[in-house]
């Protein structure tokens, strides 16, 4: 019989199913434990990125007073966001100082000023003008674009706002206006416009808006911004504009009848913010505020800090912080900035507000000697300077004066000089004055001359018959001089000299065509604080534009 296990003994567990069941668990428990490290690891590389590896970089951002709020508030949301820039926490930090200290505190040639607070990398001026103001090689990175726009218009009271659109004025109309009546209008008691031009760059848009609608340049280009005819226009507006310490004041100071402030260019958006007086956009092209935003480049700014300023502007243009500079008065911004004159251009129209000049009075000294009627081109030298004359004439303006005089040997008796036509403003009657007289212009026939007693002459008359707020002036047209008067070099400048009143100053310009010239006349030029130009020839558009530049350039 076979055996049976006691009752009273267990029966025993197989080991191998329990350790298979332990290694499953500690399998489990290592997959878990691994994802868990991951995760903290995760956590660990996300925390290090939040924290930025390379540390803050922090863009400081100079804005133009205008436009500082919508922009001050739209950093704070940018900075909302923890921008990440190159693994640096990026910060923008806004200073608003005005368009043109930013200007003077680049262009200066001295360490920055610490005044106008930290050198920008991100600079958002008041418009292109200042930008252009600015241009220094390598300053500005790219072309700046607008961030907000604003018209500038012209700020009166509801009054003349009505006259002078019923009138349809234009830019070019309102140098008129301020030196006349606004009776024209209708304004009766008004007395002139009494445009006050305080400094900044609303009034230097508005006197270059002058400048291109009279001579049909925009913008206005070097040559034109020293032309006479704008330089009169700006000035016309500038002479008896009334005293302001800023557009603020100005704003204020605008009534009625009897106050001494009239009008102002200011932005619209100014104009909004005030709320008390009118606007008037004179007819045509009309000047902006345009703000746009300039990356500057320099030693105080890195690669990072040009990324974030880049960054932070294509944030300002983004549709979605339209809403803020709407709500603070402005326009939305255009694609591109509106193309602004040069920086000389500029330069020139603020010294031409700072110290206006009324027009030229010139009194043209003609070379007729025989050497005139030589060929130059088609025809004679003498017929180019007659067509370079009237040419320039037909050009100037009513408020200009010219006259002129002609000089050879022995032309009226003895005397070596004619006037053919006495210096006086351009009216209809003058005008059909000089044309007879330069139609009856010949040469003569004796080879020689006497140009320096005849310029002392035409110097002494000029002194007398001095015109106060013009530029008055003598220009000499030569092809010599072969003068064989008693008169040395040495004897005109000292009658020249003599003859000088510093109240009543009286420039000599001098144009040689073909001819060498002489140091005595460079001289005389230089002293008087006019231009000595020689050219080979007559039948050529510098011989014109030389005429022209001496005639109409204050």
């Amino acid at each position: 019989m076979g055996t049976h296990r006691s009752g009273t003994r267990s029966r025993g567990v197989s080991k191998g199913p329990v350790i298979a069941v332990v290694a499953v668990l500690l399998s489990v428990a290592a997959v878990f434990a691994f994802f868990q490290l991951s995760d903290r690891a995760a956590n660990r590389d996300k925390s290090a990125a939040a924290e930025c590896k390379e540390g803050p970089s922090t863009l400081f951002v100079t804005v133009d007073p205008d436009i500082a709020d919508p922009v001050r508030a739209a950093a704070e949301r940018y900075n909302a966001t923890n921008p990440k820039v190159r693994d640096h926490c990026a910060k923008v930090v806004v200073t608003a100082q005005p368009s043109a200290a930013i200007v003077a505190g680049f262009t200066a040639g001295t360490p920055w000023n610490g005044a106008l607070g930290p050198q920008p990398g991100l600079w958002i001026a008041d418009s292109m003008r200042s930008i252009e103001s600015m241009r220094v090689p390598g300053l500005i990175e790219g072309t700046p674009a607008p961030v907000a726009m604003s018209p500038i218009v012209v700020a009166v009271p509801e009054d003349l706002r009505g006259a002078l659109e019923q009138a349809k004025i234009t830019w070019a109309d309102l140098p008129r206006l301020q030196q006349g009546s606004l009776d024209e209008l209708g304004l009766s008691g008004w007395g002139g416009l009494r445009m006050a031009l305080p400094a900044g760059d609303s009034t230097l848009a508005a006197a270059a808006a002058v400048g291109s609608a009279v001579s049909g340049t925009d913008p206005l280009t070097d040559q034109v911004a020293q032309s006479g005819q704008v330089v009169a226009a700006i000035s016309g507006l500038a002479a008896k504009a009334p005293q302001a310490a800023d557009t603020t004041a100005a704003l204020a100071a605008i009534g009625g009848t009897n106050s001494p402030i009239h009008a102002v260019a200011a932005t619209e958006q100014q104009l909004k913010a005030v709320g008390s007086t009118s606007e008037f956009r004179p007819m045509g092209t009309a000047p902006v505020a345009d703000h746009p935003a300039a990356l500057m480049s320099g030693a105080w700014v890195d690669k990072t800090q040009n990324l974030i300023a880049s960054l932070f502007a294509d944030y300002l243009r983004a549709p979605q912080q339209s809403s803020a500079f709407t709500a603070a008065g402005f326009a939305a911004a255009p694609a591109i900035a509106a193309p602004a004159a040069p920086r000389t251009a500029l330069d020139k129209v603020r010294a031409t507000l700072a110290n206006p000049v009324l027009g030229v009075q010139a009194t043209v000294l003609l070379d007729v000697s025989s050497s005139m009627g030589n060929n130059d081109g088609s025809v004679t030298r003498l017929s180019n300077a007659l067509g370079a004359l009237r040419s320039t004439m037909n050009v100037m303006p009513p408020d200009f004066g010219l006259g002129v005089w002609t000089f050879g040997k022995n032309l009226d008796g003895t005397t070596p000089y004619k006037v053919q036509t006495p210096t006086a403003p351009l009216n209809n009657q003058q005008r059909t004055a000089l044309d007879t007289a330069l139609e009856a212009v010949k040469p003569t026939e004796s080879r020689t001359d006497q140009a320096y007693p005849s310029l002392i002459a035409a110097y002494k008359s000029a002194v007398r018959g001095y015109t106060p707020g013009l530029t008055n002036s003598v220009l000499l047209i030569t092809d010599g001089p072969d003068d064989d008067s008693t008169t040395t070099g040495a004897k005109l400048l000292t009658e020249l000299t003599s003859a000088a009143d510093p109240a009543h100053p009286v420039r000599i310009d001098v144009i040689v065509i073909g001819g060498n010239g002489t140091e005595t006349l460079q001289t005389a030029a230089q002293r008087t604080g006019g231009t000595y130009t020689r050219l080979p020839t007559s039948d050529d558009v510098s011989f014109g534009t030389a005429v022209m530049h001496a005639l109409t350039t204050p």
